[in-house]
């Protein structure tokens, strides 16, 4: 099959059939969040409501924080918001800073910057650490801004930075601080939780925040927030300002034989993400993801994109950051979407020079093609296309072990 035939029949199959509407064909959905969810997922979440009163919703609830203790490898409970990732960030920074708290921010991209501002509004004095987006967080970095900050009491970090596919290693930057009178650590693991490992309790994490709407494989609308034993006595000693979202007020509702929700909950996103954490608790999901990543990265290289993130250690399991060394991202951009895939762009300094293309969901050797050959479309130019083969290299790089 020629290249000219191989355009004209994706243009046909993808860009005239969608634009008419023809419904056995969907938009593919590659942002970084929301992200596709299973028809398992969909259909537990139109299940008929329950009551959030009763012995019904309290088992679902035991259910699910039993299964979410078994992803983190942690004890405690695991406290819901009806809320945003972001929401999850602002419970941390509310329950743990305040006027009077001495705080060491760092970040790497937008999402860092977003936890360092929402803790910001608490009064409490931030002391910034920035690393150059696309670059992972170096322990020796943090280590150092925690031993010339003695009166620092809370450490922020970001497990895995959305806005550059940044995957930072919170185990290795936790392992390196010292060992007497370090600072709390607040954890933003909003795009990292099911996609990536994380294991709280064993690497020394004190409070984290996540989200269903990643690599949890649910619809938005809950942000989700662990805190270790250590984590826990610090709050039960400060006075939260706020009523939605104090820890104390929601971790006695928790404790209870049938345990509940001081305010009313999502009911049907607790029964979708109780279906979805049965696929990310399924063996081999977290390598699959990496696989995943490991194979779009090679045909991209191949395809003669660049990679925003250049050290292969720090690249994200979830998200994909990339553009094009002609400048003609954004084009490219538009191209693909014409085509009925929904990629996201870059943000803040980034914003129309970057594409970002995600992993989380159930993306296997089918999606992966369907990516690389949408981009291998969408850039038009045959100049701007690499001499590789690149379905070749993203093949290698999959079967790869």
């Amino acid at each position: 099959m020629s290249k000219k035939y191989f355009l004209r029949l994706y243009n046909l199959i993808l860009g005239t059939y969608l634009r008419k509407g023809m419904l056995f064909l969907n938009k593919y959905l590659m942002t970084p969040g929301p992200v596709p969810v299973s028809t398992e997922v969909s259909l537990a979440g139109a299940r008929a409501l329950i009551g959030h009163r009763g012995r019904e919703f309290s088992a679902l609830f035991s259910g699910i924080e039993t299964k979410l203790s078994r992803l983190l490898r942690s004890g405690g409970c695991t406290v819901i918001f009806p809320s945003s990732g972001t929401g999850a960030l602002e419970s941390l920074a509310v329950n743990f800073t305040g006027p009077g708290t001495k705080v060491i921010s760092v970040s790497c991209g937008v999402f860092g910057d977003r936890f360092r501002e929402i803790t910001a509004l608490t009064g409490a004095e931030m002391i910034n650490v920035d690393v150059t987006p696309g670059e992972g967080v170096q322990p020796a970095v943090v280590a150092d801004a925690v031993k010339a900050n003695p009166g620092a009491s809370v450490l922020l970090l970001t497990q895995n930075e959305t806005a550059t596919g940044v995957f930072n290693r919170l185990d290795e930057i936790i392992a390196a601080l010292p060992k007497d009178n370090r600072p709390l650590v607040l954890a933003d693991g909003v795009s990292s939780i099911g996609a990536m490992p994380c294991f709280p309790e064993a690497w020394g994490i004190d409070g984290l925040a996540f989200a269903s709407q990643k690599g949890l494989l649910t619809p938005p609308g809950l942000g989700l927030v662990w805190l270790s034993k250590r984590g826990w006595d610090a709050v039960s000693k400060r006075k939260c300002p706020s009523y939605y979202f104090d820890l104390s007020r929601q971790k006695k509702d928790l404790e209870r034989e049938a345990p509940e929700n001081p305010y009313t909950p999502p009911v049907s996103l607790y029964f979708a993400l109780d279906a979805a954490l049965d696929a990310v608790l399924a063996d081999g999901w977290l390598e699959l993801r990496a696989r995943a990543a490991r194979a779009f990265a090679a045909g991209l290289e191949a395809l003669g994109f660049t990679l925003l993130v250049k050290d292969a250690k720090f690249r994200s399991p979830g998200v994909t950051a990339f553009y094009h060394p002609s400048g003609a991202t954004k084009e490219i951009e538009k191209n693909l979407k014409g085509l009925g895939i929904e990629p996201a762009g870059g943000q803040g300094e980034l914003k129309d020079r970057l594409l970002r293309i995600s992993h989380y969901h159930d993306v296997r050797w089918p999606e992966i093609t369907l990516a690389l050959g949408g981009l291998y479309a969408a850039l038009g130019d045959e100049n701007r296309k690499g001499s590789g083969d690149f379905m070749r290299a993203a093949f290698e790089a999959w079967e790869a072990k």
